[in-house]
């Protein structure tokens, strides 16, 4: 804040012509040595003095804030491009094109925004919809990755894996290895019964995918129709931890995965 005011343009231009002018008084007088200092100090008390009033001044603090919420919103929009960049090597046709779609929804709202950047409740809204665009694409590179995880060949190879020791299961006569090997069986047939939840899991965060891209393309319209009030950002707010939460329980998933290999 405080150097957003001391690098601002009249600022500087008084301590410029400050400086301008101790210079020329050493030029032109500089039998008189303590003229230079005097004009200088003189100098360097307005430009202070000019930068407390910039402080103080409600223009400069609503000034302030709007650049404050640009960045924000710029920022959002940067991360929505690099989340897209991490996850499109791995998304399908259909899923990319979809993300693709969603984005361009966002870019369409940021040109609108551009024309109405310094109202606040426009404000507000831009930015949780952006922030809803990033839920989303979270969600579609986990809800990717789980899908890759839960392959049907996975899964097939956990099944005969199973299979293949229960056979041998009655051709073993050592008492402590059939122990291990029971307890092995038993290790893999619930991981089955947890990853056979985990893809029914996998519908509901499609459903809720298909729901998120109805949600952007509604709150576009609505935005762009210029119906607008915080209402709408309680809406996307809403949208916004139902993404969180199911993203939060597929890295959950993942971290579990993780632990039992």
């Amino acid at each position: 804040m405080f150097f957003k005011a001391a690098f601002k343009i009249r600022n500087v231009l008084i301590l410029a012509a400050g400086a301008f002018l101790a210079a020329g008084t050493s030029a032109y007088a500089p039998e008189i040595s303590w003229m230079p200092l005097v004009v200088g100090a003189a100098g360097v008390a307005l430009y202070t003095t000019g930068v407390i009033r910039t402080l103080q001044s409600r223009e400069f603090r609503r000034e302030l804030e709007l650049s404050e919420k640009l960045e924000e919103i710029g920022r959002l929009s940067r991360e929505c491009n690099d989340m897209y960049r991490r996850i499109s090597g791995r998304l399908g046709k259909n899923l990319r094109s979809r993300v693709i779609r969603v984005l361009r929804q966002r870019d369409e709202l940021l040109c609108y925004f551009d024309r109405y950047s310094d109202d606040p409740v426009k404000q507000r809204v831009i930015e949780q919809a952006l922030k809803l665009v990033k839920a989303y694409i979270s969600l579609v590179g986990n809800c990717t990755d789980r899908i890759r995880e839960l392959s049907p060949r996975h899964m097939n190879e956990l099944v005969t894996r199973i299979n293949k020791n229960n056979r041998r299961l009655g051709l073993l006569k050592n008492y402590q290895a059939v122990l291990e090997l029971t307890k092995t069986i038993e290790m893999d047939e619930k991981l089955l019964q947890r990853l056979r939840e985990e893809r029914s899991q996998l519908e509901i965060v499609g459903v809720k995918l298909e729901q998120i891209e109805s949600s952007i393309a509604g709150f576009k319209h609505r935005i762009l129709s210029n119906e607008m009030s915080d209402p709408v950002t309680q809406e996307i707010e809403n949208s916004i931890n139902e993404a969180s939460a199911l993203d939060n329980a597929l890295n959950e998933q993942r971290r579990f995965r993780q632990g039992i290999r």
